[in-house]
């Protein structure tokens, strides 16, 4: 009887132990079996921003499915699982959640926006959800976050190469900047920004203009720049206030050399302004739509194939190209793909192409910061889009 007793609860023992191995095994391969992939995505559908996350999210869902037509990821097809946050971060932190506990994603390609991604930090880490945030705070890699990559310039960045391409490319005498922004975090920042590098170059900075992010008209910052005698206007605001700047400066016959961040750099300017765009200069980590790049290629064959009616076209390069790093990752991993196993081979991307989508990326163990660097583009009138007219490039380093 003893020994049926000692036996009884060594198998008990086993079993518990057993289950236990099982367990952390199921948790190691959260979102994968042998043939599929689950992954996660939440970015706004719906709602006022909706345009916004539209463009981007189909980008991420038209390269995964490309994968799955060439076969998957060592054999296995990807499913996306695409939850709307309506650009809310409770609403985010909840989908992330479901996407974890309900649906068992391997991974969630983005969390959304800046405020989003804050909200999910412990989300994030806690669940070990490699993540690459829509959004451009250098706080989401400096210091380093474990499962948080970046994917474009920082706003400092981008509005340093504005200002040295002033200095070095544009050549103009006498140049005035006048700085139109908006009260958000990357208007203060390029606004910040602009006055520092601009000190540099002892170019003056003759106006600090605010114009409100749903502004229907900009004629006292119109009035107010022609005054000062600014020839050079750069803005620190997304797409619709630029689009009134524009449009607004026409009607007053005031054309100065006008600069955008990436937010505000997509053929969807021109389409908008006609004319009005003629001097219209912006800077983007992205291509452009009409570039004549493999991976730009493969993206205008995606639109085609998906017959996506997009409007804001550097948004649907920004997800395939986010799609792309993923997919590269999963692929590196090899058939032990599990959270740990996709943030090793994400870190494995050096001096990685994305065929001209992105600018080279460079992650590892020690930094997931982006890379630093934007192409500059122009506005073409008779065809209605933004050409690039240089290649990537850096901020210069300055004494």
């Amino acid at each position: 009887m003893k020994h049926l007793r000692f036996l009884a609860a060594r198998l008990t023992f086993l079993f518990f132990l057993l289950a236990s191995l099982a367990g952390a095994v199921l948790a190691d391969e959260r979102g994968v079996t042998n043939d599929s992939i689950n992954i996660g995505l939440v970015l706004v559908k719906t709602g006022p921003v909706a345009a916004l996350g539209l463009p981007n999210g189909q980008g991420m869902v038209d390269y995964m499915n490309y994968l799955n037509e060439q076969g998957g990821i060592n054999g296995r097809k990807i499913e996306v699982i695409w939850e709307d946050d309506q650009f809310e971060a409770p609403k985010s932190v909840a989908a992330v959640k479901k996407l974890i506990h309900r649906d068992k994603v391997l991974t969630i390609l983005t969390t959304g926006g800046t405020n989003q991604t804050i909200a999910n930090m412990d989300n994030i880490n806690r669940y070990q959800i490699t993540n690459i945030p829509n959004a451009l705070a250098d706080e989401f890699f400096v210091p380093l976050q474990p499962y948080i990559f970046a994917m474009g310039a920082t706003y400092e960045a981008q509005y340093q190469c504005i200002v040295d391409y002033i200095a070095e490319d544009l050549k103009m005498e006498n140049p005035r900047i006048g700085v139109v922004y908006a009260k958000k975090e990357y208007g203060k920042k390029g606004l910040d920004t602009i006055k520092e590098r601009a000190a540099k170059y002892n170019i003056p900075v003759v106006a600090e203009l605010v114009l409100p992010t749903r502004a229907v008209d900009a004629s006292s910052q119109v009035l107010t720049l022609q005054q000062q005698n600014a020839n050079i206007v750069i803005t620190c605001d997304v797409l619709p206030p630029v689009i009134t700047f524009l449009k607004t400066a026409e009607k007053y016959k005031y054309e100065p050399v006008v600069f955008g961040f990436n937010w505000a750099t997509d053929d969807m300017i021109v389409k908008a302004c006609g004319d009005a765009a003629k001097n219209y200069i912006g800077v983007n980590f992205v291509g452009g739509w009409s570039d004549d790049t493999p991976g730009i290629q493969l993206v205008r064959g995606l639109q085609e194939k998906n017959k996506r009616d997009i409007g804001l076209t550097s948004l649907y390069i920004n997800g395939v190209g986010v799609s792309w790093l993923f997919g590269e990752a999963m692929k590196r991993a090899g058939k032990d793909l599990n959270p740990d196993s996709l943030k090793s081979a994400m870190e494995t991307l050096s001096n990685y192409e994305t065929g001209g989508i992105f600018p080279p990326v460079n992650f590892s163990s020690e930094s997931h910061a982006p890379a630093e660097m934007v192409k500059f583009f122009k506005a073409d009138l008779t065809n209605k889009r933004l050409n690039a007219v240089t290649d990537w490039r850096k901020p210069k380093k300055m004494p």
